[in-house]
């Protein structure tokens, strides 16, 4: 066994308040041996935040453990068959992973659900390590001892920022075909390097992630959303390069491949095919000029797969007219592909910032407006349905303009994002308005009372001049449900 003395990033554990039941228990337990195991001890090396701790106890049986732990919170039965406890201590909202140690025998059908657990309190620390996927996750803190526990090499691998697999990648993706998404997903969230054996056997065994057994896929989508989405919000340049460079993109949204064979007009898409241009538009999310278009803001997962999937129907319906090749219609034929994709996949399925397949398709049909809007002409209450209702879609939907707009570049020319910047401008004036106002448009005034005052019945006049109240709101002439009274009796008065 590998140990280093105390170092001070594991200070951290000794006082976080998760483990200040932790003595009480030792005392109790005097024998018992704690660890502090996988993600844990590898972001306290890094400086990360610590979110979960998952903690392994040796040299004490599962029953009289779950006895003194239920005397410092509470403990659920969850997972006790497998020699794990659900533990929270009094006063923490927190819950504790507390197993024994164990190992793992896989199927190896690369369903991470096709195992066979076996725990033993006083199996070698070193063997529940080695069931673990990659090096940097397979360390532990001995809290008693207050040394570093890693037999794999991990530290060193954090040093040199690689993620390696342990022991053979083969065998240890062939456990789980999971865990191929899941290096990636680290690879891209600490910027670190794929090992090279651990690259090739993900590029090898990738064709498995559409693995079907007994009718059900090896690896859930559910499974493959969840790692995606967390892949794309941690570096979505880097997420698509290594998804397409793996052969997992081509599996996942075979839709895509038609792309790099689609040749666009040089006089708009002097760039290339819509492949590259579809590229080149994912890594103007994470340029610069984002940066400096958008200060202070990141662009979400759902963003990364509206342009990814914005152009996604221009192979089915390209054509030449007049000597250019056209793609009439294609954001609304996108938005129902989009959706179909998004639904396929699972991605709305994860719970914690999952990709609503509604929206995606929204925001793929409305890809061109921001690019292509006349401020002349648009009224300022197209402007607050469209960004504003949902203000989380209405900057997403900015987001993905500008990475289409950056990605289109004109022969001869560059970009063009002035039509962009003044609808911004507009934005931006729009919500100091909507800040200042001490009703929302549309609550002033409702289709009863304009049907009252100008003798209407029911019908789409009645909409249009509840329309041109809310645009006198916007433009500072309605403030009140007074205002919108004498508004409405002097633009339209009752015959």
């Amino acid at each position: 066994m590998a140990a280093q003395d105390l170092d001070l990033p594991f200070s951290h554990f000794e006082n976080d308040p998760r483990l200040a039941f932790l003595p009480a228990v030792i005392e109790a337990l005097p024998d018992s041996e704690w660890f502090v195991v996988g993600g844990a001890v590898r972001d306290a090396l890094l400086g990360r935040p610590i979110n979960d701790i998952d903690l392994v106890v040796r040299n004490v049986r599962l029953e009289r453990l779950e006895v003194v732990l239920a005397s410092r919170g509470s403990v659920s039965l969850v997972g006790r068959n497998f020699g794990v406890l659900k533990f929270r201590p009094e006063k923490i909202r927190a819950e504790i992973d507390v197993a024994w140690p164990r190992t793992e025998r896989a199927g190896m059908s690369g369903a991470y659900r096709d195992v066979e657990v076996a725990t033993d309190a006083i199996l070698p620390l070193e063997d529940d390590l080695a069931r673990r996927d990659f090096t940097v996750n397979a360390m532990a803190w001995d809290l008693k001892g207050r040394k570093l526990v890693d037999p794999y090499g991990g530290r060193a691998d954090l040093e040199s920022k690689i993620i390696r697999a342990v022991g053979e990648p083969e065998r240890r993706f062939g456990e789980d075909y999971s865990r191929m998404l899941r290096g990636i997903r680290f690879a891209c969230e600490l910027g670190f390097a794929i090992e090279g054996e651990t690259w090739r056997a993900m590029t090898r065994l990738m064709t498995h992630l559409d693995d079907v057994r007994g009718g059900e896929r090896v690896v859930p989508y559910e499974v493959i959303a969840k790692e995606w989405i967390k892949t794309a919000a941690a570096d979505p340049v880097r997420c698509l390069e290594l998804y397409e460079k793996s052969g997992s993109l081509p599996r996942l949204i075979p839709e895509l491949a038609p792309l790099s064979k689609c040749l666009q007009s040089p006089d708009h898409h002097a760039e290339g095919d819509v492949w590259t241009h579809t590229k080149t538009a994912v890594a103007k999310l994470a340029s610069p000029e984002f940066a400096a278009f958008f200060p202070g803001e990141k662009p979400s997962p759902e963003t990364f797969f509206a342009v990814l999937l914005h152009d996604i129907a221009k192979p089915l319906i390209a054509e030449r007219r007049d000597g250019k090749i056209t793609f009439y219609g294609h954001p609304d034929i996108g938005g129902v592909l989009a959706k179909k994709i998004a639904e396929r996949l699972k991605l709305s399925n994860f719970a914690k910032g999952g990709v609503s397949a509604e929206r995606l398709a929204w925001l793929v049909r409305m890809h061109l407006f921001p690019n292509m809007v006349d401020l002349g002409e648009v009224r300022r209450t197209t402007l607050v349905k469209h960004f504003f209702h949902d203000r989380i879609a209405g900057r997403e939907l900015l987001h993905m303009a500008f990475a289409d707009a950056s990605a289109s570049l004109p022969e001869g020319g560059k970009p063009d994002l002035s039509t962009l910047g003044g609808l911004i401008d507009a934005l931006a004036d729009i919500d100091r308005q909507l800040a200042e106002q001490s009703e929302e448009p549309g609550k002033m005034i409702t289709g009863d009372d304009v049907m009252s005052a100008t003798g209407l019945g029911p019908g789409p006049d009645v909409g249009r001049i509840l329309e041109l109240i809310r645009e006198a709101q916007l433009r500072g002439e309605v403030k009140t449900a007074a205002d919108a009274r004498k508004f409405l009796k002097k633009a339209h008065p009752k015959e």
